[in-house]
């Protein structure tokens, strides 16, 4: 089973987007793209690289996964299999910029790998992709995105994948 499609297909879902939500994507999850944009007013992809052919109502600002402008209107975030590829501190930084730039009930989604307990007590991590090294807990994450003003829900698949699904507040 690819876990990483499994998280991927829960994200599209707790997005729970509606025709009118402008969804900002951070990362280049094209397969996520794809699956939200139609049912969505419009969603915008950040990413580095050049994109594949987007659907009608997708667009693409070149950039990394960090704190940036959200495009107006925007009550969605979603990251999937991003999160993992910043260091500790620009994890708390892109959080705390979420939670000060996301409307009130904004709602931000990530599916990555999130660890159940410490890394260092997971058998073969690399089983779990790469560029895992900076993969939080799910605790460690809960606490940050408390911190930023969200209220979290994590959803755990095994000991290394997760879905977080986060109101704000």
């Amino acid at each position: 089973m690819d876990w990483s499609e499994v998280t991927r297909r829960v994200v599209a879902e707790a997005a729970a987007p509606h025709p009118e939500d402008v969804v900002l994507q951070l990362g280049a999850d094209w397969l996520l793209t794809a699956a939200l944009a139609p049912r969505v007013a419009r969603i915008v992809v950040r990413a580095p690289g050049p994109p594949p052919p987007l659907p009608a109502n997708a667009t693409h600002e070149p950039g990394a996964v960090e704190p940036a402008p959200l495009p107006p209107g925007t009550s969605v975030v979603v990251l999937h299999d991003a999160l993992r590829r910043l260091k500790p501190e620009a994890q708390r930084a892109l959080l705390r910029h979420l939670g000060t730039s996301l409307p009130r009930r904004g709602l931000l989604v990530i599916g990555d790998v999130l660890w159940s307990f410490e890394r260092e007590l997971v058998d073969e991590p690399d089983q779990f992709g790469e560029a895992n090294v900076h993969a939080p807990t799910t605790a460690a994450l809960e606490r940050m995105l408390r911190e930023a003003g969200f209220l979290p829900d994590v959803h755990r698949f095994g000991v290394g994948r997760a879905v977080c699904i986060a109101l704000r507040s």
